[in-house]
């Protein structure tokens, strides 16, 4: 490995992500520069590139601050991604149909509201809104309440 992956901690498809980047790991006192993107694969018979840089990798100056510096940009990540989905549910319209678990009967809700917790109009208590791009599937959510215990 060599001294710049060992400090590598992001490469950007775009020279201004890449500069978005390094301002943001700036700000929270961890200096970092970009590298040279790497030189375009070019033909041998024309000399011409077939292909431009793609990537703008950027480093740490100090491989110390590596940690920190990719703990940093995975909560900046986190937060752009849930500010997306939040931006894509307010634009939803039209409404959509949910049902309470407690006592089964069915809400209409704005469109907005896929994906949270609503009070139900009919019993009061909070039910879900689903979500149709929210996966599930890897939540490990326990044995229901009346589920018999394997302990018995």
């Amino acid at each position: 490995m060599s001294e710049h992956e060992a400090r590598l901690v992001f490469v950007a498809e775009h020279p201004q992500v890449a500069e978005a980047v390094i301002q943001l790991l700036a700000h929270a006192g961890i200096a970092a520069e970009l590298l040279p993107p790497r030189e375009p694969d070019s033909s041998p018979l024309t000399g011409l590139s077939t292909s431009p840089a793609e990537e703008y990798p950027v480093i740490v100056t100090n491989p110390q601050q590596f940690d920190e510096a990719q703990e940093l940009l995975a909560t900046a990540e986190k937060q752009a991604l849930l500010r997306a989905i939040r931006e894509k549910r307010a634009n939803r319209t039209g409404t959509v149909s949910a049902t309470c678990a407690d006592c089964g009967r069915t809400s209409a809700w704005p469109a907005s509201a896929m994906g949270t917790t609503e009070v139900c109009p009919h019993c009061g208590a909070y039910m879900d809104v689903p979500d149709p791009d929210d996966d599930w599937s890897g939540i490990d959510f326990g044995q229901p309440e009346d589920a018999p215990s394997e302990e018995t």
